[in-house]
C-alpha cells in the first residue's frame, strides 16, 4: 500500500497469475474509498492474446469451426473458458480474444456466455462401477438453430440442462444422430411437463440437476420411470479436468472419445439400431465397452520412432505439463515453431490430445 496521509492511500489488489486488476483509492478530504481499472492493464491489449493463442484439436460441426481456427482460454475473477476464435489469422483471433475478456470484465460471464460461443468437455457417465465414460468436445451454441420436426419413428431424448448454449449443442449432436430426436428442457423445474409433452425413452441430464428430477443414481444409466432412462453428464472447462474430476473408488476406469453425432453410440446394437424392447440397456453398454479391450492390431506402433530429434525434446518438455511458450524458451525456438512441431507430433502419434500424447511418451 502507497500512503500519504495528507493526501490519499492507494491499494492496488493484484488478482490472476500477479497482474494488478483493480485499484482502489481512498480520499481524506472526501472520505471514502474509489475504484479504479488500470489503464493499461496487460491483459486489455492485442499483444496479451496473441502470445497466447491455441489451435485446438476438435472442432465442433455443428458451429462450422475450420481445423486450423485459433482459440485462447480467457479468464476473469477466477473462472476461464476455452473460446473459439472463429479465425485463423492471428491478429483477427487476438482482436476477437480482447474483446470476449473486456466484455467479461465489464459486463460479467452472463453477458458473454449469450454473445460467445465456449469450447467445453462433456463426459457421460454410462457406468458408476467400474467407472465407464465417453466423452466429447462441443461448442456452445449461442443461437437458435432451425427446428425440424421429430420423425415419429425415432426414439425421443429429452436434455436437462440450465445452460442454453450447452442444451442448444446437445439437442443439435442428438438431431445428427440417426434414429434419435432431441427436444429440450431448460431446467428440472418444468421437468414433470416437458416429460408429458415429449414422452421421451431417454433422458439426459446435468449431473447437477438430477436431484431436482428425482433421478437417485447419477453416474450411471438406470431407469427414470416407466419406459424411460436417465443418464447424467459432467460439463469440465477440457479434457484434464475432466478425467480429475471423475469418483474415485471404482474397481476399473474406461472413458472413450466419441464424435458430437454418436453421443448414444454405447446402446446401439451390432447393426447401429436402437431397441428398448430388446433385453437390458446397461448390460448392452457394458458389452460395448468391453468390446474395446479386444486386442486390436496397432497402425502407429513405431509411431514414436518416426519423430525427429527436435519433436522428442518437445514431446518430453510436453509431458512434463510445460505451455508453448515455456518449451519456445527453453528449446531457443518460437512459439508458432512448437505449434508446428506439436502438430507434427499429434499426426505421427495419432493422437488428439497434449494428455494422450503425453501419455504416448510416458508408455514408451
Amino acid at each position: 500500500m502507497e500512503y500519504k496521509r495528507t493526501r490519499m492511500a492507494c491499494l492496488k489488489v493484484f488478482l490472476d497469475s500477479g497482474r494488478c486488476e483493480l485499484e482502489l483509492t481512498f480520499n481524506f478530504k472526501l472520505g471514502g474509498w474509489r475504484a479504479v481499472q488500470p489503464k493499461s492493464s496487460p491483459k486489455m491489449g492485442a499483444r496479451h492474446w496473441r502470445e497466447r493463442l491455441l489451435r485446438r484439436g476438435y472442432p465442433f460441426p455443428a458451429s462450422g469451426a475450420a481445423d486450423d481456427e485459433l482459440a485462447a482460454l480467457i479468464g476473469h475473477a477466477g473462472v476461464e473458458y476455452y473460446f473459439p476464435l472463429g479465425a485463423s489469422d492471428p491478429e483477427a483471433a487476438a482482436r476477437k480474444a480482447q474483446t470476449i475478456h473486456r466484455m467479461a470484465v465489464k459486463e460479467g460471464w452472463q453477458a458473454v456466455c449469450r454473445q460467445f460461443s465456449r469450447e467445453l468437455m462433456l463426459g457421460f457417465e454410462w457406468c458408476a462401477n467400474p467407472l465407464l465414460w465417453t466423452y466429447t468436445t462441443i461448442h456452445t451454441l449461442v443461437r437458435l438453430q432451425t427446428e425440424t420436426k421429430p420423425d415419429p419413428g425415432n426414439a425421443r431424448v429429452l436434455v436437462v440442462e440450465s445452460d442454453a448454449g450447452i442444451r442448444r449443442a446437445l439437442v443439435w449432436c442428438l438431431n445428427h444422430q440417426p434414429g434419435f430426436s432431441g427436444v429440450s428442457g431448460d431446467s428440472g423445474k418444468a421437468f414433470a411437463a416437458a416429460v408429458a409433452k415429449h414422452q421421451p425413452r431417454l433422458v439426459l441430464l446435468n449431473r447437477s440437476l438430477a436431484g431436482q428430477v428425482g433421478f437417485e443414481v447419477p453416474g450411471q444409466l438406470a431407469p427414470l420411470g416407466q419406459d424411460m432412462f436417465g443418464l447424467t453428464y459432467s460439463v469440465a472447462v477440457d479434457g484434464d479436468r475432466l478425467f480429475v474430476s471423475t469418483p474415485g473408488g471404482a474397481a476399473g476406469y474406461l472413458l472413450k472419445r466419441v464424435r458430437p453425432e454418436k453421443l448414444l453410440e454405447p446402446i446401439l446394437d451390432a447393426a447401429g439400431r436402437l431397441d428398448f424392447a430388446a433385453g437390458d440397456l446397461p448390460g448392452r453398454v457394458k458389452a460395448y465397452f468391453k468390446g474395446l479391450l479386444q486386442p486390436r492390431p496397432d497402425p502407429d506402433a513405431a509411431g514414436s520412432a518416426r519423430l525427429t530429434p527436435r519433436e522428442h525434446e518437445v514431446l518430453a518438455l510436453l509431458s512434463k505439463g510445460r505451455v508453448d511458450k515455456e518449451i519456445a524458451t527453453a528449446l531457443g525456438i518460437s512459439v508458432w515453431t512448437v505449434h508446428g512441431h506439436v502438430k507434427k507430433i499429434f499426426e505421427r502419434l495419432q493422437v488428439r490430445t497434449r494428455t494422450e500424447a503425453a501419455v504416448r511418451y510416458l508408455e514408451k
